[in-house]
Order: structure tokens, then sequence, then C-alpha cells
């Protein structure tokens, strides 16, 4: 996939509930590919299975956004020990959600300095429904990365 193939530059909505940044983050991916889905849509989609209000997402690993993500027709895949460095090669080039879980969070990322042609930046750019959660804006470092990891990353291949 390439940074044509989706837009990126989708405005992102804050998540309605403190426990659902998943499914918002979710649906800012789906939505910047071409498939419009509330973050409501998601939830219901999702089923109590894979995300309630008490425990948000239920499996860390991202493995239910992918189940959820193929039930709709969107091929993606999960690991459930992403690298900053696996992350930032894979940003930019398709959509994608990071789980930290220190961060106890999760985030579209629509860029990585290495795709934008500034490898030294070494940022990745952020679709975050929590601005400002924790200290993390719509920007995250390799430093922030280690401090609330380790992460998941779920990226989608087809759609």
């Amino acid at each position: 996939m390439a940074i044509e193939d989706w837009d990126w530059r989708l405005p992102v909505e804050p998540q309605d509930y403190p426990w659902d940044c998943a499914a918002a983050s979710t649906a800012w991916a789906m939505s910047a590919c071409g498939h419009p889905t509330t973050e409501q849509q998601v939830i219901a989609g999702m089923g109590r299975h894979r995300i309630t209000p008490t425990w948000g997402l239920m499996d860390a690993s991202g493995a239910g956004i992918v189940s959820y993500l193929a039930e709709v027709g969107i091929t993606a895949m999960n690991d459930a020990d992403a690298s900053f460095q696996e992350v930032m090669d894979a940003a930019g080039h398709q959509p994608m959600v990071i789980g930290g879980r220190e961060w106890n969070h999760w985030v579209g990322v629509r860029m990585g300095s290495a795709a934008a042609g500034r490898a030294d930046l070494g940022l990745l750019a952020l679709a975050n429904t929590a601005d400002g959660y924790m200290g993390i804006g719509q920007w995250m470092n390799s430093d922030n990365f280690a401090r609330l990891g380790p992460f998941s990353a779920v990226w989608f291949t087809a759609w």
C-alpha cells in the first residue's frame, strides 16, 4: 500500500467514553481507508466479548480488532509486541492503530517521519482520540513509545 491509497489526513474525533479508545481509533482508521464508520458502530460490531465499558479492549494484542475487521471485509494483521522501528517502518503506508500497555490507550497512526522523508525526526504522527492523555498529543517519539509500552500494532493489509 502507499500513502496515496488512504486518507491519513482525516481529522480525528475525540472518543465518546474513557474506555473506548480502541473503538474510536479503529473507526478513524476504517474511515480513513474509505469505510465510513462511527465509534458506536465499532463498539456494537466488536461486541461485549471484545470490548466492554469496564475493561475497554479485552485483548491487548489487537487480535480482537483484527477479527472484527475481518467480519466487515477488511484484512488486517496484528503484532502483540511491536517495536518502535517496526511501527515507524509501516506508518503511513496503510491505516494502523497501536496500543500501549502502560499507556492503556489505543491511537491511530497517520504517518511516520520516515515515510514523510524525514527519518531524522524519529516521530510518529498520531490520530489520538484523547489528545494530551498522559502527555501525548498528536505526536510520539521513541522515548514516549518505550515509556508507554510495550505496544501492540494492528495494520490494515487490504480494504
